[in-house]
């Protein structure tokens, strides 16, 4: 066998040679065209951009009677690539316009000027044309008489391990591709390491498979969150996205959300039974909900839940598969179940899942709203600024005086908004914007701080100081001034009976009663929670948690022995369970 490396070659000769059927195609080795338009554009894009491509196998074969020859090419790898040549030369369909194609051009590809965009070839100009016609192939004509070797050949370059479409993603050049398999981890390579979360946490083994997955995950987490829809997450939209994200940002905001919540899932399900590809979809697409809309806390709760609605489904399937009338009408089948398995991977699909995926999840969490006003408007921060006398509390928490100007001034959330603080004056302290405390160290310290000076507030002299609002006299303060509001009778009791009987969540029960007693809010949570010595940064959600479950009652009774009768006639009372 002999074979000659042609770099000489043409596309216009390719063109000539398909036309005067120099080239031809053998059954035996090309088993017909299988490109869809779209590959055989970008193909031709690709040439007009200077970019490689693989090289071309010829069978020569030179035929004689008499004095008679005849020279022509079997083809025997790179059909396609000649029949979208060839096609294109005589018309067939126009090239893609990144401006305004519908296809995923990565940004700078879009930005570019394209002249050929759009055009057929008979719409390219001169010039144009010349540059198409003139760009070099690589080929290699193999001259043999043995068939059996060309046979062999072909096998070779078609033969080798399968790869599935991730191991030949996980090969392509691009930013996407490093990220993927950095977070999808990759055995042998140190800087693919993997995380945790897909690497540890997952009923997935396969490599391969585990990378794709994080590949959709992502692509869904950037399509709802950038695009508002759901997109589909088959194997050629996964490919389309890794082409229009070649240059991705690792370091941008996505990438950097997309992190924190592989970090946050892992903390949640580490040590926890391992969980499927589908969970593990819609529970990272309901965390970034859930981060930037509800308090934290709902986090301890996640893994249980999710297993909860997982065992649901598998019930549901079990009963659908035996085919009971149970089974095929109950919803966790209809909704959720049947859907992991009929087209699974259609956008439309995972957005049905999804919808009641989250209304269950939420069901069960509970988790509490953020207060959406999260600025202070001028006028509030005027307020705070004059009611704590321009004095920067977080320097008055440590003993400092520290008088600051208007320009310098910030109003700090006393509990913090992503704890579920509100937007009023009554969770708002003057600080000086260097002092505005960051860390979970400092604020926790300051609300605590902030705490138990209200609580001892309510115990001093209406005109004493701390830069706070006066306190009016009630019936509830002795001749002396002294307060006589008991944290069970006066607080607790009352805020619970409004949570069970008016319906009222504890941030409205809390402000309700903080009116009635003219104090803070940040007052009434502080005396409930802390009459139940619940203490910490989710010492609410552990008084929130104990009043939807109605355990209250007995922490309450194991704080207050001697008020035992007390509190089964006031507060055991709203709890239907409790009533004997």
């Amino acid at each position: 066998m002999e074979v000659e490396i042609v770099t000489d070659l043409t596309v216009g000769q390719l063109i000539d040679y398909k036309r005067n059927d120099i080239l031809k195609v053998n059954g035996e080795y090309q088993r017909g065209l299988r490109w869809t338009d779209a590959q055989k554009r970008m193909f031709i894009d690709s040439i007009f951009r200077n970019y490689s491509i693989p090289a071309f196998y010829f069978h020569k074969i030179k035929r004689e009677s008499g004095s008679i020859s005849n020279t022509y090419y079997d083809i025997v790898d790179g059909q396609q690539r000649i029949d979208a040549i060839y096609s294109y030369s005589e018309g067939a369909f126009p090239l893609l316009k990144p401006s305004e194609s519908g296809f995923r051009f990565p940004n700078f590809v879009r930005n570019e000027i394209c002249p050929w965009g759009g055009k057929r070839y008979g719409e390219l100009s001169e010039e144009l044309k010349q540059k198409l016609n003139e760009s070099k192939v690589i080929a290699y004509e193999i001259s043999t008489i043995n068939e059996n070797e060309i046979r062999d050949l072909f096998i070779r370059l078609q033969g080798g391990t399968p790869l599935t479409p991730q191991d030949k993603r996980d090969s392509w050049p691009g930013n996407f591709t490093e990220f993927v398999l950095r977070v999808g981890g990759k055995t042998g390579v140190e800087k693919w390491y993997g995380f945790d979360l897909f690497k540890q946490n997952l009923k997935v083994s396969n490599e391969s498979r585990r990378r794709q997955l994080v590949a959709q995950v992502f692509m869904l987490f950037f399509s709802v969150r950038e695009e508002k829809r759901f997109c589909d997450l088959k194997s050629i939209n996964i490919d389309e996205f890794y082409h229009h994200h070649v240059d991705f940002d690792e370091k941008s905001k996505d990438a950097e959300r997309f992190e924190r919540i592989c970090k946050i899932l892992n903390e949640i399900f580490s040590g926890k039974p391992k969980i499927v590809g589908h969970h593990l979809i819609h529970s990272f697409l309901l965390v970034d909900s859930l981060l930037d809309e509800y308090v934290s806390g709902w986090e301890s709760h996640l893994a249980s839940v999710l297993h909860e609605f997982e065992r649901k489904c598998k019930q549901a399937s079990d009963a659908a598969k035996k085919g009971s009338e149970a089974g095929r009408f109950d919803r966790y089948w209809n909704s959720y179940a049947q859907w992991t398995r009929t087209n699974a991977d259609l956008g439309n699909t995972i957005q049905r899942r999804h919808a009641f995926f989250v209304a269950e999840m939420l069901k069960s969490l509970a988790p509490e709203k953020i207060d959406k006003k999260r600025i202070f408007t001028d006028f509030e921060r005027q307020t705070v600024f004059f009611r704590d006398k321009g004095l920067c509390q977080f320097c008055e928490m440590h003993s400092r005086e520290h008088r600051i100007s208007w320009q310098e001034s910030e109003v700090h959330h006393v509990t913090p908004h992503s704890a579920g603080g509100v937007t009023e004056i009554d969770n708002g302290a003057l600080v000086h914007r260097e002092c505005h405390p960051k860390s979970s160290h400092d604020v926790e310290n300051f609300r605590n701080w902030w705490d138990r000076r209200s609580t001892e507030s309510i115990n001093m002299d209406s005109n004493s100081g701390f830069g706070k609002l006066p306190l009016k006299k009630s019936r509830n303060r002795d001749q002396n001034g002294k307060s006589r509001y008991s944290g069970l009778r006066d607080y607790l009791v009352p805020v619970v009976r409004m949570i069970r009987t008016d319906g009222k969540d504890h941030t409205e029960a809390f402000k309700s009663i903080a009116h009635e007693l003219n104090v803070r809010p940040s007052t009434v949570n502080a005396m409930c929670t802390r009459s139940l010595n619940f203490i910490g940064k989710d010492a609410t959600q552990k008084f929130a948690d104990s009043v939807r479950d109605g355990t209250i009652v007995q922490i309450a009774k194991d704080r207050y022995p001697d008020e035992i009768d007390y509190i089964d006639y006031e507060l055991a009372s709203v709890f239907p369970s409790n009533n004997g």
